[in-house]
């Protein structure tokens, strides 16, 4: 009870590396099950991946003992001669039940993919694409964008930020309705920011722009409210004297459990954000031409703990929540319960340090593609450019515990 819930611990282990066509920036990682799909994005030689999709096996289950541990998932469309998404970067994807949804994103010449406003669809089960077109209020539709954040909502679909035409930078945030297929409007955020991420009906969107203090925006997603949706948010101190994350860019964000009902933001390596350093897919590096700065650290920022949850499928262990207990206890004593701050999580070697072989941690990085594993306790993260600037090909699962 007396115990603080921060720092946490994290372990980096290593999944696969490879060379050849994985090696890749601004693609999208997104994991369905036991599987990570990559899709989209730059690879080696400044050339854009296919619209091919690959499959990584993440788990040992011996449900899937036969379960190929990689595979090449040709773009084939759901109607026998119907479209299929266009090959592009920079784009935004998620989850969707057994499907992996795609938004966005930008052509090889850098222009804007022209989608008409369609959600593509990637059924893992039928290896096919399809599309969610919008039914009605065409007028009510979020303008083409790149670099955005899709999350999964409930069954259907949240979309934050982004680029949009001429590389404007976007604060809007959307809800499309899978059922009724229509798109609405949610408040814009008050910053733009490469890093947001969903939890529960949380919005959470992190920015900065010194080396003395960042903002969390927080909107609660709640659709038929009485009240107005508002945004709220928090500063926090990024200087020396105090524990917090330097602002960064093209990094992760994404919400991990420990368990027991303890949660957390997980913000983790990126850019600096002096954008005038940044080196972009396929650039090399040179003395004149400075490497781009990128963060390898990790910071933890607490979520309030879990309610007890009351389902049929639930075992009394997952029912039962001993973080929001302990935080009830720690708030009657008037003991700090650790409740939106950041501490930096200490990185761990793997269990058994003789026999591990390759790197143990992805070095400084950015623009890679990441997801939370279904267990909600480990990101994945595949790729990204280094401090060169240079394609990475190998990929990592960070838990924390």
């Amino acid at each position: 009870m007396a115990k603080p819930t921060m720092p946490i611990k994290a372990t980096w282990s290593q999944i696969a590396t490879t060379k050849d066509d994985l090696s890749r920036s601004h693609h999208t990682v997104t994991v369905v099950g036991s599987r990570a799909y990559i899709f989209g994005g730059w690879t080696n030689g400044a050339r854009l991946a296919s619209a091919d999709l690959h499959s990584i096996f993440l788990g040992n289950s011996t449900t899937e003992a036969d379960a190929p541990e990689y595979q090449v998932l040709p773009a084939i469309s759901a109607n026998e001669g119907g479209p299929i998404p266009s090959a592009r970067h920079s784009h935004a994807a998620c989850a969707l039940g057994k499907n992996i949804a795609i938004y966005g994103g930008c052509a090889e010449d850098g222009s804007l993919v022209d989608d008409g406003y369609r959600i593509w669809t990637y059924h893992t089960e039928k290896l096919m694409w399809d599309r969610i077109e919008p039914t009605s209020h065409p007028e009510r539709t979020p303008p083409p964008r790149s670099e955005a954040k899709l999350f999964q909502h409930n069954g259907n679909l949240i979309l934050y930020g982004g680029k949009g035409s001429g590389g404007s930078a976007l604060v809007d945030a959307w809800h499309f309705d899978c059922s009724t297929k229509v798109w609405n409007q949610l408040p814009s955020a008050p910053a733009a920011s490469t890093s947001a991420a969903l939890f529960g009906d949380i919005l959470y969107v992190i920015s900065g722009s010194d080396d003395l203090s960042s903002r969390i925006h927080i909107l609660e997603v709640k659709l038929y409210s009485q009240q107005p949706l508002t945004w709220k948010t928090l500063s926090f101190p990024t200087n020396p004297l105090t524990p917090g994350p330097r602002p960064r860019e093209n990094g992760g964000l994404a919400p991990v459990t420990t368990g027991y009902g303890r949660n957390y933001l997980l913000y983790f390596l990126g850019d600096r954000h002096d954008s005038t350093s940044k080196v972009g897919h396929g650039e090399s590096a040179s003395a004149e031409n400075a490497a781009p700065a990128q963060w390898s650290d990790m910071w933890t920022f607490q979520l309030p703990s879990s309610d007890v949850e009351f389902k049929a499928t639930t075992t009394a262990a997952e029912a039962i929540k001993p973080a929001k207990i302990k935080d009830q206890i720690r708030t009657k004593l008037g003991a700090d319960t650790g409740n939106a701050s950041w501490a930096e999580a200490e990185v761990q070697p793997p269990g058994d340090i003789q026999k591990h072989e390759g790197k143990l941690h992805p070095g400084p990085r950015s623009h890679f593609g990441y997801c939370q594993t279904v267990d909600g306790r480990s990101v994945v993260i595949w790729g990204g450019l280094d401090a060169k600037g240079q394609q990475q090909g190998d990929g990592w699962i960070v838990q924390l515990h």
